[in-house]
């Protein structure tokens, strides 16, 4: 049973409010109230799990009540409930569970409390964030559970806040940061506005993809945001972590799990201009192991594999000559003549079309030595 209290100081809503709940027979209604301090006397001892506040009432309105219900009680939730859509903003800061417009029906009430069941569900199995998410970044940022179901997010906005805050792992960000990033084409108000209505709806898609508490909000230093848990399972940490480990030890396995994981450039399709000073430091980095993984591949006359390492560099700077350096000297290592020459003269042509320039490599010297270049 869901434990619910609901207070409104006007009696018609109070009474429609508890005709809709008793419509519902997972609902346990411990106390409906027209006076808050009445109510505020009753939370600690009845533990519900779900208040529904009026936003607007005499003598304390429903932001304030709010806060001293939790004081009492940490973990109930709070509804507000109004005729009213413009306080939507100041409920999503306070952290409301749900925001109901009145008149409250039967069909909205329910997804408040279905919201309610799903918390209560999952809280005794001790999921969370860890456990339960997978994220992809590369190329486009994606989040799965281990049953592979992929979240779908309802807007594009949304997606982007959550990309934004794993961006800055588990560090909280200041919500005038968040703001600049996402909406800074808007005035300062609208912006604020905008932010605290995607956190909300972020909430609510997480906690409906099972994930719940994944997200604090602090008053400090004029607001802050963070993840609570950053992913275990991250391809752009699992990446960094690699790139780290093959700088201290020097072990290739850990060049090649990086290289497999690097599908594409960091949230490239995304296009998320925030992203784009890391996407160039991540490119950077898989180009360096691109070329340790070739030098080694190289180092064991292992051809066949450096080259296909090498197209793949040259896929992404098609433009740099010492990359085209290298591919012809393994066409002349295998002894393929024909496929180093082939691959000049494309090349050639290629700076004349691009550049409008010829390329400086001198292909008689490179034929005398070309394992020269890979030192």
């Amino acid at each position: 049973m869901i434990k619910v209290m609901a207070v409104d100081d006007e009696l018609p809503a109070l009474k429609m409010a508890e005709s809709v709940l008793r419509t519902f027979d997972d609902v346990d209604i411990c106390g409906l109230f027209q006076d808050p301090e009445e109510l505020l006397e009753r939370v600690p001892a009845a533990e519900p799990d779900l208040v529904l506040v009026d936003m607007k009432m005499p003598g304390m309105n429903g932001l304030e009540l709010a806060g001293r219900i939790q004081e009492c009680n940490a973990g109930v939730s709070i509804a507000f409930v109004t005729a009213y859509d413009h306080y939507a903003v100041a409920a999503f800061q306070a952290e409301a569970l749900d925001y109901v417009l009145k008149p409250v029906t039967a069909e909205r009430l329910r997804q408040t409390l279905d919201r309610i069941a799903r918390r209560r569900r999952v809280e005794p199995l001790g999921l969370d964030l860890k456990q339960k998410m997978s994220v992809r970044s590369f190329i486009r940022f994606s989040v799965e559970a281990p049953d592979g179901k992929e979240l779908k997010f309802r807007r594009a906005k949304t997606e982007e806040l959550l990309a934004f805050l794993l961006h800055h792992g588990n560090q909280p960000v200041a919500k005038e940061k968040i703001m600049d990033a996402l909406w800074g084409d808007r005035d300062a108000d609208r912006a604020r506005g905008m932010l605290y209505t995607t956190m909300y709806q972020l909430r609510k898609e997480l906690e409906e993809f099972g994930l719940f508490e994944a997200i604090e909000q602090s008053r400090a230093a004029g607001g802050r945001c963070r993840l609570v848990r950053v992913p275990d399972l991250w391809d752009c940490s699992e990446f960094e972590k690699r790139c780290r480990r093959f700088k201290e030890d020097h072990h290739i396995e850990d060049a090649h799990r990086a290289v497999e994981l690097y599908k594409g450039g960091y949230l490239v399709e995304n296009g998320y201009e925030w992203a784009a000073e890391k996407r160039e430091e991540l490119e950077l980095a898989y180009v360096e192991l691109l070329n340790h993984i070739t030098n080694d591949a190289v180092g064991q006359h292992r051809f066949d594999a450096a080259l296909r390492h090498l197209e793949r560099w040259a896929q992404l700077h098609p433009l740099t000559e010492r990359i085209h350096v290298k591919i012809i000297a393994l066409h002349l290592l295998m002894n393929n003549k024909d496929a180093a020459v082939a691959h000049e003269r494309w090349l050639r042509n290629l700076f004349a079309r691009e550049l409008g320039v010829s390329h400086g490599i001198d292909m008689r010297t490179l034929a005398l030595n070309p394992l020269a270049v890979f030192s």
